[in-house]
């Protein structure tokens, strides 16, 4: 009967605007939530059939659904945020962010494995140094490794609490010292000046820290001419092999420069005021490789690198080498009475000047080892040797420095039986190009109370220390951690991921959604990778809700709604005179 027909469908058509209401108020409630998408309705009618009987097609109308349809492509506007970390997306990407599962071990906070996506921006750090945004959800990126500087390649929650300052790469050397004072009008010869640079920290693109300085002998004929080198100062690290000739002039200034540095030459200018910048390249324990610079400063300066007139003062040696004794079987390696370090520091080094054993470059590498009591070890190394084939070796000895004054010395190349050197310090080895040196080490000692050495005259251009004063986003979505002494690092990046279907996703609740097969797979990279867009930083997207269009909408579904209540009560009233007929 076609009244029972128009019940069942005005019915129907009171719950699809009774949707319309829903999705309309939904809208209405969110026109202030940052990242909202607004939902609409769309109709769609379904058609009973045929009627028995007939000889025309007559559908007839059953009822009516409704349907909502996200979009989640849509593009809100950018509005300012008071959150400095805030962002907004101009294009289709939306943040990857997780959701905590609540729990928590050893006060880490734990992460369900299911990846949730947002255009939500409103980010701030909370009380463990997590992005999260207003509705709960934590900011996925690339973290950097804080140990090696490398930037992640898995997606994980950015942190950003107490970011520890890497120090700067070292570029360039600088060296302020006099390295001999200029011969008398009345001296002849034979020249035998030496000078030798405390250690300066370098550090590698990772931070990784090694320790260079710079042996001068004069030579013995001329006095206005020193063989330079550098080298590394603590056995962590290598300097490939360098030689450089440095001329002064009669006043102690720069004359020339030449050399070469792992086999490339180097001739300075002549002209007054040229700079003097040779090169070394040194290579950190880790592996890295790196160019720098040695500033001596200009051509016929009066500062940087000089000679000292000839009543002046030079500067003070830092450190000495081995000397070495032909006359005794074997030859022997004596290293003068030096002190290593203090006995309550810890993680400390020595290496003593390179000693030419041979034509063959030889030091002592004295590293600390432990703190209580101070132990040390110390091996024969060729410090300019960098291909892991040096023809310097000796075993490996450990050295206690006992409280009393004395050593015990171990031969630990075997770790799991050490064996004790009857002889001590006096009494150690070194093979070098095949030959076996004896080596005296006894002079090696520990300091009581602070050491004191010049550290002003070799110095890196290295920033090596800064206090954490917060972080910053960059529009590249670079998180970078901001010092006060004004360097910023990076910690991290902010992914971003889109969709093929965007509108496919399946929203869940805070403005987040999932993926699924409607939507497609995830892709995801940094900014502006996959078509994601760009960021703005400091901004927010605002909800798409048009208040104007949805309060138009809302009255259209009320007076629609209303309609078909009327067609319920006009069917009612039908029927009840069809049942009055019988009556």
């Amino acid at each position: 009967m076609s009244v029972f027909n128009a019940l069942s469908t005005a019915v129907s058509g009171i719950n699809a605007q009774s949707t319309a209401f829903t999705n309309l108020s939904n809208n209405i409630a969110n026109s202030q939530t940052v990242g909202y998408k607004a939902n609409s309705t769309a109709f769609q009618d379904f058609v009973a059939g045929s009627m028995a009987g007939s000889s025309t097609s007559q559908d007839v109308s059953d009822s009516v659904s409704a349907v909502t349809v996200q979009h989640v492509s849509q593009q809100g506007t950018a509005s300012a945020s008071t959150d400095d970390l805030a962002m907004a997306i101009s294009g289709s990407g939306l943040f990857d962010v997780s959701k905590e599962t609540g729990q928590a071990t050893s006060g880490t906070t734990q992460f369900e494995n299911r990846q949730y996506y947002t255009r939500n921006g409103e980010f701030y750090e909370n009380k463990a140094g997590y992005l999260v945004n207003t509705s709960g959800y934590y900011l996925d990126g690339y973290q950097v490794d804080p140990k090696t500087g490398a930037l992640g390649t898995s997606l994980t929650q950015l942190n950003i609490a107490n970011v520890a300052f890497r120090p700067t790469e070292t570029t360039t050397l600088t060296l302020s010292a006099a390295v001999g004072t200029l011969p008398s009008s009345t001296s002849t010869g034979p020249y035998n000046q030496s000078y030798t640079t405390a250690p300066a920290t370098t550090y590698d693109a990772n931070g990784n820290a090694s320790k260079v300085a710079l042996t001068w002998a004069q030579s013995s004929t001329n006095p206005l001419v020193w063989n330079v080198s550098a080298y590394d100062a603590d056995g962590t690290g290598k300097i490939a092999s360098n030689d450089f000739q440095v001329t002064f002039d009669s006043n102690g200034a720069l004359a020339s420069v030449t050399g070469t540095s792992d086999g490339a030459p180097y001739n300075s200018s002549t002209l007054s005021g040229a700079s003097v910048e040779p090169t070394i390249t040194s290579t950190s324990a880790n592996g890295i490789s790196q160019n720098i610079t040695l500033d001596l400063g200009t051509i016929g300066g009066t500062s940087g690198t000089t000679m000292a007139a000839a009543t002046g003062t030079p500067s003070t040696p830092q450190a000495s080498g081995l000397t070495l004794d032909t006359t005794p079987t074997p030859p022997t390696l004596t290293m003068a009475a030096t002190t290593l370090g203090t006995k309550t520091g810890s993680q400390q080094t020595y290496m003593t000047t390179p000693t030419d054993v041979g034509g063959t470059p030889v030091s002592a590498a004295w590293t600390q080892t432990s703190a209580a009591p101070p132990t040390w070890t110390v091996q024969a190394v060729d410090p300019y040797d960098a291909s892991g084939t040096s023809p310097v070796s000796s075993v490996p000895y450990s050295v206690v420095f006992n409280a009393d004054g004395t050593t015990t010395v171990t031969d630990i190349s075997n770790p799991a039986s050490p064996t004790a050197v009857p002889g001590g310090l006096g009494a150690l080895s070194a093979t070098v190009n095949g030959t076996t040196y004896a080596m005296n080490l006894s002079g090696a000692s520990l300091s009581a109370t602070a050491l004191s050495t010049d550290s002003t005259a070799l110095t890196s251009d290295s920033v090596a220390s800064g206090t954490y004063q917060g972080a910053e986003i960059q529009d590249d979505g670079s998180v970078m951690a901001v010092f006060d002494n004004g360097d910023t690092q990076l910690i991290g990046k902010v992914a971003l991921t889109n969709f093929a279907n965007l509108d496919g996703l399946n929203a869940v609740d805070g403005q987040a959604y999932t993926a699924t097969a409607s939507s497609g797979a995830a892709r995801t990279g940094t900014v502006g990778e996959n078509g994601t867009g760009s960021l703005s930083v400091g901004y927010v997207e605002s909800s798409t809700t048009d208040l104007t269009s949805d309060l138009s909408a809302l009255i259209v579904a009320q007076e629609a709604y209303s309609a078909n209540t009327k067609v319920v009560t006009t069917a009612d009233q039908l029927l009840q005179s069809t049942i009055a007929m019988k009556q």
